[in-house]
């Protein structure tokens, strides 16, 4: 099943919308994922002044560009963390084997796999319902593709990143679930005890036998700043390890692109131009590098115009081409695959339906 983009004005009863489409609420839905088009929602589009949608349509399409986990791959991670969670849960300690067999075969995809056109769906990483447990599943696969941009293929070493983002959030287990799971934004008490989590994530992998200080740095010194203005040290720059760096960006990322009942999911192109502009505040500005090496300025599906005036959706980047993605366009009813890095007639002149961000 192949997605090809339509103008709304030729938009035909039948077809079949392959993106939900939300508008400025978070419960204002224009068009769902999977709805079938009629007069009427064309009309309702027309009226919300959305110019291009995407929709389904059956064909083949070969391309360079593969994801590194399948849907399935990703759903097996996200239930396995679930049961570890659980089991924490019961017993107060983490089974570290149960984690670690998880943290290896993310570990070793990544390692084999992602090579100079591998690039992982980001939207795909969103699919799952669970929050908690999709988002350690993305932080750890997030954290290990920078990983692997700064240490190449050491798995002795990467494999901890992997570890610590799998394990980053486990001290939200004792935090109380009416705090946890409220669908309204926490007050100041409430936002003072999520922001213990870390340290309780620490003192659970100790109490559960994780001794090493990469594994412990990413989870203790995952929400420090740049700045000095994160939480619950109050370190800064290079007092920071390391990994509580790297774990700081991957973090971020993931949360900002992810629905939550609170507040809408941003563009990932929104969420890597915050990244961009938060360095030297939020962010290592040599993690930020390491993040635009392997996602690029423009992520995957993420819309653009092209300097042909050609609607564009970026399907992959290829590693250390941070501003010219692999895109693809329809041509005469056929999708055709262009990669920018390879082009330089063509070139990205402005993104599609992005909000404006806030200082």
């Amino acid at each position: 099943m192949l997605i090809k983009w339509k103008q709304v004005s030729s938009l035909r009863d039948g077809d079949i919308c392959s993106e939900t489409i939300m508008g400025n609420a978070k419960d204002d839905i224009i068009i769902k994922n999977g709805e079938r088009i009629t007069f009427k929602s064309i009309q309702k589009l027309h009226k919300r002044g959305v110019d291009w949608i995407s929709v389904y349509e059956e064909d083949s399409f070969d391309t360079a560009v593969n994801d590194l986990f399948s849907e399935e791959k990703l759903d097996k991670f996200s239930t396995e963390l679930s049961q570890v969670c659980e089991e924490t849960l019961k017993d107060g300690r983490i089974n570290v084997e149960k984690t670690k067999l998880i943290s290896d075969e993310i570990n070793q995809e990544i390692i084999e796999e992602y090579g100079e056109y591998v690039v992982p769906s980001l939207v795909k990483l969103k699919r799952m319902d669970d929050y908690t447990f999709t988002h350690q599943v993305n932080v750890a696969i997030i954290s290990t593709i920078l990983a692997t941009e700064k240490y190449g293929k050491k798995k002795e070493v990467i494999e901890k990143y992997t570890m610590g983002g799998l394990l980053h959030d486990m001290g939200k287990l004792w935090i109380p679930e009416e705090i946890l799971k409220s669908n309204d934004r926490l007050n100041a008490i409430e936002f003072d005890i999520i922001k213990k989590h870390p340290q309780y994530g620490f003192e659970i992998a100790e109490i559960s036998g994780v001794d090493h200080p990469s594994i412990l740095n990413a989870i203790r010194y995952h929400h420090e700043r740049w700045d000095g203005k994160g939480y619950l040290q109050g370190l800064k720059e290079m007092e920071i390890p390391l990994e509580g760096r790297f774990l700081m960006v991957a973090d971020v990322f993931d949360a900002l692109t992810t629905k939550r009942p609170y507040k809408v999911a941003w563009e990932p192109y929104e969420a890597v131009s915050f990244i961009v502009k938060q360095s030297k505040k939020m962010f290592d500005p040599e993690v930020v590098r390491y993040f635009l090496l392997s996602f690029g300025l423009y992520p995957v599906n993420t819309k653009v115009i092209l300097t042909t005036d050609e609607l564009a959706i970026v399907i992959g980047n290829k590693r250390g081409s941070i501003t010219r993605p692999i895109v693809k366009v329809i041509r005469n009813d056929r999708q055709i695959e262009i990669d920018l890095s390879k082009n330089d007639k063509i070139s990205i002149k402005k993104v599609v339906k992005i909000r404006m961000l806030k200082d």
